[in-house]
């Protein structure tokens, strides 16, 4: 398990092991960022059991649901949590099946690359992650609570 960890790059980044490019922003904060492929995301299309096996396989308990525009930019429509999945599947077994537009949130918290820290807070404090859009509604990438506290643990280590 150890040396699973030892050679992933987002746990190495995590733990100050690993420098990758620094923007001066919120994307800074962003632990997979989806412009450099890092991510994992779903279509609405795709169906609960695809999100379940992604989120098994990669151990993460959120995922953005994307459409991607004519120009191939992406654009965040949803986000699929575990909850979601749970609610669904309780009430309705064969829920598996549907497409994820049926079961994702909708009610997204976004933020410019550009916003303070300060500005992630009320966000967090309404439990919902902040998802992060550049100045033309693309998609760049999620922030949690966890990423914070990462992003404010390295500040600190560095100086």
């Amino acid at each position: 398990k150890y040396l699973s960890k030892m050679y992933n790059d987002f746990w190495m980044m995590d733990q100050g092991f690993l420098e990758r490019e620094s923007f001066g922003d919120l994307r800074d904060l962003i632990a997979r960022r989806h412009l450099d492929r890092e991510d994992f995301t779903l279509s609405p299309d795709d169906d609960l059991q695809r999100a379940v096996n992604i989120m098994k396989l990669y151990d993460v308990s959120q995922i953005a649901v994307v459409e991607r525009d004519r120009e191939g930019a992406d654009h965040i429509v949803g986000i699929l949590d575990e909850s979601d999945v749970l609610l669904a599947v309780t009430r309705d077994p064969e829920a598996f099946a549907k497409p994820v537009s049926e079961v994702m949130t909708r009610r997204l918290e976004t933020i410019a690359p550009t916003a303070r820290i300060e500005d992630l807070l009320p966000i967090f404090r309404a439990d919902r992650v902040a998802i992060v859009e550049d100045e033309h509604g693309r998609y760049l990438g999620l922030i949690t609570k966890i990423d914070l506290i990462n992003y404010l643990r390295r500040q600190l280590a560095r100086s």
